[in-house]
């Protein structure tokens, strides 16, 4: 409990004096205030809710000393309210807590000019006002840090049951686009937007270790760093053994489009994991639906480079898009693996047909590369249309090869895709 020191008569008069004048005092340590980053970024919504803080915590220290009690539990909660809102409001614990530091010291600047007049207060001013200055503010800066520490730890959890909320529905209520969009805009995120999917493997990473978010929330740090994207409009997720990331794609940008601009910083991408850490990448998704799509795909992408384990460490999901989509359905893809199967008993053919899609159906370089007679190759192509019954001067057939032979190049890893 503080102990209000009893005022004489005549610091009475001055300080009342100061009192009368507090707006020139409140102006002075507002307009301190606004020389620093974090105050000068506030919205003039904030700005005033700051102005309006400073004008109550100076009228509070006025209406103790000159009462000779300390403040009221009522007005400690009006106070305590000051810091909660801060933590919404986005500031940081030290910016607040300066505020207080130059509010204490222009009153005592205050008190200075007071001593400066009338040598006769000196004494009183030194030995009595000065140190409950010091111990009101350091009490009351205790306090609004209590409770800026409080309403940051419910705000965490609050956001934490959010966020556990908002995963729940991507991943298993997509369908849910009302309760999306909600919780999604509670979070303070555009439930809008269009976002593309990262899915890291930390081989390394230890979910039951007590550093295990601190290795989760550093691999986001890099990842936001080097994308120069804010933290905050990263969403993150340990989902199935896997870091899940969705980040922000370029809103009115094609798909295509946003997967190139991905792709073009696969260098950066690669810098922002752990050494023994691998990546996919979705295409981009938008709404529940989208999110949850971008997520599945990064994961297949990532299953796949780790199975094909080349070295490459990221992995786009466009680069295996066909070969995905063809393994959904069960007739295509025994209709396509058969194709390459009917060629199977002639490595000939097979191998004529690789160069030629390989050399980008450029007949001239195909024999070239095979070291034979343009004439020989046109034969050999002849004898794959016939055996096929195909033509390859028709799109759809070239399609339909080109991908049959994505299919035999993954070898085993379609055996082991279906069987899952």
């Amino acid at each position: 409990m503080l102990n209000v020191p009893t005022l004489s008569p005549s610091l009475r008069e001055n300080t009342l004096s100061l009192a009368d004048n507090l707006t020139v005092m409140t102006d002075g340590v507002f307009s301190s205030l606004l020389k620093m980053k974090e105050y000068a970024d506030l919205t003039p919504v904030v700005r005033l809710d700051v102005n309006e803080s400073i004008t109550f915590s100076a009228r509070l220290w006025f209406r103790s000393i000159l009462n000779g009690t300390p403040p009221s539990q009522e007005d400690l909660l009006v106070f305590q309210e000051f810091g909660k809102r801060r933590v919404h409001q986005g500031m940081p614990l030290p910016a607040l807590l300066r505020a207080f530091r130059l509010g204490s010291l222009e009153l005592w600047r205050g008190y200075i000019l007071i001593a400066e007049r009338n040598e006769s207060l000196r004494g009183e001013l030194l030995f009595n006002i000065s140190p409950y200055l010091l111990e009101y503010f350091d009490e009351m800066a205790q306090l609004i840090s209590q409770a800026y520490l409080k309403e940051q730890f419910r705000q965490a959890r609050w956001r934490e049951s959010l966020q556990h909320q908002l995963y729940g529905i991507i991943f298993t209520f997509p369908e849910e686009t009302g309760e999306f969009h909600k919780t999604a805009a509670a979070l303070g995120l555009d439930p809008s937007a269009p976002r593309i999917a990262f899915a890291v493997e930390l081989p390394e990473a230890d979910s039951n270790s007590p550093q295990f978010a601190q290795e989760l929330d550093s691999v986001v740090s890099g990842i936001a760093r080097r994308l120069t994207v804010a933290e905050d409009f990263l969403l993150r997720v340990w989902h199935h053994g896997r870091l899940v990331i969705w980040v922000p794609a370029v809103p009115g940008n094609a798909m295509n489009a946003n997967d190139r601009m991905m792709a073009g910083r696969v260098a950066e991408l690669r810098e922002a994991l752990p050494a023994s850490a691998m990546m996919g990448v979705g295409l981009m998704g938008q709404g529940a639906r989208g999110w949850a799509s971008t997520a599945d795909e990064a994961i297949r992408a990532l299953d796949f480079g780790m199975r094909c384990d080349d070295g490459r460490r990221v992995y786009f999901y466009s680069d295996i898009v066909m070969e995905e989509s063809v393994r959904g359905t069960d007739t295509t893809l025994r209709y396509l693996v058969s194709l390459i199967e009917q060629l199977s008993g002639d490595p000939d053919l097979l191998l004529t047909l690789e160069t030629y899609f390989e050399q980008c159906q450029r007949r001239k370089a195909a024999a070239s590369v095979l070291g034979i007679h343009p004439n020989t190759l046109n034969y050999r192509l002849e004898r794959i249309e016939k055996l096929l019954g195909a033509r390859l001067d028709d799109v759809g057939w070239t399609t339909k090869l080109y991908v049959a032979l994505k299919l035999r190049r993954a070898g085993p890893r379609i055996a082991l895709n279906r069987d899952a």
